[in-house]
């Protein structure tokens, strides 16, 4: 429950809905990976697959730099006692790591197969993007379903208005 007289900030600079932006274009990202996955031997779709690419690498890192430098250290100062532990922000952290890995290297196979026309072992690259896609909608939906509405429960307008989106950009280096 939100403090009495408290309000979210759900603007478009606001950090919510800057995580709901992010989990969007992720869905999004993994919806045209499945596509490509069920697809593979025939031609690839050079532009689907290119957007994927790009979607690869920037997606997963731009989740885990908003999340683990803006989002979870707020949301842990807020936590009240039982509601997520620390074992538990460590596993978040290490599932972003190892999905920031394997959208490196599955960028990388798509590239590859991009320079061929088509890929060159199709199941295997198969496995790696389904793999890939799974894993990213099951931690999205756990964050939509038990995270943001913690937040949304315990965020202060303080912890609203600390966020920008120009510095979060920044960080990532790149500019709006």
């Amino acid at each position: 429950m939100m403090k009495e007289g408290s309000q979210q900030d759900f603007s478009p600079d606001g950090l919510l809905t800057q995580i709901e932006r992010e989990h969007l274009a992720e869905r999004s990202l993994c919806d045209v990976l499945e596509l490509i996955a069920d697809d593979l031997l025939g031609p690839l779709d050079l532009t689907l697959t290119r957007r994927s690419v790009t979607g690869l690498r920037r997606c997963v890192k731009r989740h885990r730099i908003l999340e683990e430098g803006y989002f979870y250290p707020v949301l842990t100062n807020r936590l009240r006692r039982g509601e997520l532990d620390a074992d538990l922000l460590e596993q978040i952290r290490g599932e972003h790591a190892s999905d920031q890995s394997l959208a490196y290297d599955t960028a990388d196979q798509l590239e590859r197969a991009l320079a061929r026309g088509r890929a060159e072992n199709p199941e295997m690259l198969g496995y790696m993007l389904h793999g890939f896609f799974e894993c990213r909608r099951r931690h999205i939906a756990w964050e939509d379903a038990v995270v943001l509405p913690l937040a949304k429960s315990r965020f202060s307008p303080e912890d609203y208005r600390a966020f920008s989106v120009e510095e979060f950009e920044q960080t990532l280096g790149l500019e709006r």
